[in-house]
């Protein structure tokens, strides 16, 4: 077993022997955590996770949610970007990001993640696509501003 562990046929999780709800169960404790306030426990849930399972998108995604509540801003969006790298199509790693990229002044690059967290949750069920559409809708609000604002310059 140690050399489907070293070939990558096996992620830690699988070599130690956890089952998948196991794994699960972590994790949602690890929410709880975060949800509660408890920032540092749920980052070092989410971290041990990510080690156990390193395939798992929504762990890294989760581990950046902590980062961000924790104002650890750098290895939050370094997290949401290695959740991303898993699995694009994670709307809550993209709104988390486009959030870290407003924050860094990167306005076009956090548009294409709005945008596509608003393609994929169109109808904005998750909390984190709310906050895209929020931001989105802030951002023309402001443009608008500004053009009016150009348009009254002589």
């Amino acid at each position: 077993m140690s050399q489907r562990l070293i070939a990558g046929e096996l992620t830690p999780a699988q070599f130690l022997g956890l089952s998948q709800e196991q794994v699960y169960a972590l994790a949602t404790r690890g929410y709880e955590l975060l949800v509660r306030g408890n920032t540092q426990a749920a980052i070092d849930i989410f971290k041990g996770l990510t080690a156990a399972a390193p395939y798992d998108s929504v762990f890294h995604c989760h581990l950046g949610a902590a980062y961000v509540q924790a104002e650890r801003f750098q290895e939050g969006l370094e997290a949401f970007n290695r959740s991303l790298q898993l699995n694009i199509a994670n709307v809550d790693a993209l709104g988390g990001r486009s959030e870290l990229l407003l924050r860094e002044g990167k306005v076009a690059e956090a548009l294409a993640d709005i945008q596509a967290a608003l393609q994929l949750d169109p109808e904005a069920k998750r909390e984190t696509t709310q906050r895209a559409r929020t931001a989105l809708l802030l951002l023309q609000s402001m443009a608008e501003d500004t053009e009016a604002d150009a348009s009254k310059k002589p």
